[in-house]
């Protein structure tokens, strides 16, 4: 999404950061204004504008306006959801879940991109081991894909905490696949251990919600995960339901592909 793109892009110059900055504070005002006219309230130009928009993967500053008015046209959608479930019983979130779950699915997998979901599943085709690193949530994510796995015969292990002795000591890093989960790509632990595995010539896939994110940055493949506003309440149900697609996902991929 644009908006999280914008929050957690991290190769900017101080003067986009700034316009980036402007803009989530103030996202209404930019839908009336020029590029010119925002150049003159961010003390920067238009040409700063435009590219800033490109990096941001827009065509120019006018697709931009018109991508930040459809986000937050949903993000208000999504405020009045959250009202109307606080205000009704249990009975409404009996209702709400199931939309929320779909929801989740839905945008996950508007987001993957076939051809990176190709390669990732020839990868765990080849691969004997699989490794997955998650902390709080994404652990209970790591385990749930980890436990599947094994079940059918694949070596899958969950870590929420990097370990040194097994880094180490690592002989098979050719066939072991390691998965780090961090929404905002931003997780110090995971991005850390990201490093390592890639220092030791492991084949590392980032399960994030920003391409432009460090943690994608270091990893071979990214996987994209859906983010709802992180300031809404149910936000960690919509991040762990994503997670939980895309593994399942690659599950039943990997299967396909034992069975072929």
């Amino acid at each position: 999404m644009l908006i999280n793109k914008m929050k957690y892009m991290y190769n900017l110059t101080s003067q986009e950061q700034y316009i980036v900055n402007y803009i989530l504070k103030n996202p209404s005002i930019v839908f009336d204004l020029t590029a010119n006219e925002l150049a003159k309230l961010t003390f920067t130009s238009s040409s700063t504008i435009v590219r800033l928009c490109k990096k941001l993967g827009m065509k120019g500053y006018p697709d931009f306006q018109l991508k930040l008015a459809l986000e937050y046209k949903e993000v208000d959608q999504t405020k009045q959801t959250s009202i109307s479930y606080q205000k009704n019983s249990m009975v409404s979130g009996l209702e709400i879940i199931p939309e929320i779950y779909e929801q989740s699915f839905v945008e996950t997998r508007r987001l993957i991109n076939e051809e990176s979901l190709g390669n990732i599943v020839e990868i765990l085709a080849k691969a004997k081991r699989i490794d997955i690193y998650g902390v709080d949530l994404n652990y209970f994510v790591a385990q749930q894909a980890s436990a599947k796995w094994n079940e059918v015969g694949v070596m899958a292990v969950a870590f929420n905490s990097a370990n040194e002795h097994y880094l180490t000591n690592l002989t098979n890093s050719d066939t072991t696949v390691s998965f780090v989960i961090s929404h905002t790509g931003r997780n110090k632990a995971m991005i850390d251990i990201a490093k390592k595995l890639s220092k030791n010539n492991m084949t590392v896939i980032a399960v994030t919600g920003s391409r432009d994110s460090l943690l994608a940055k270091i990893c071979n493949e990214t996987i994209l995960t859906y983010m709802k506003d992180e300031h809404f309440k149910l936000s960690k149900i919509y991040r762990m339901m994503s997670s939980l697609f895309i593994f399942d996902v690659l599950y039943m991929s990997s299967l396909k592909s034992q069975s072929e």
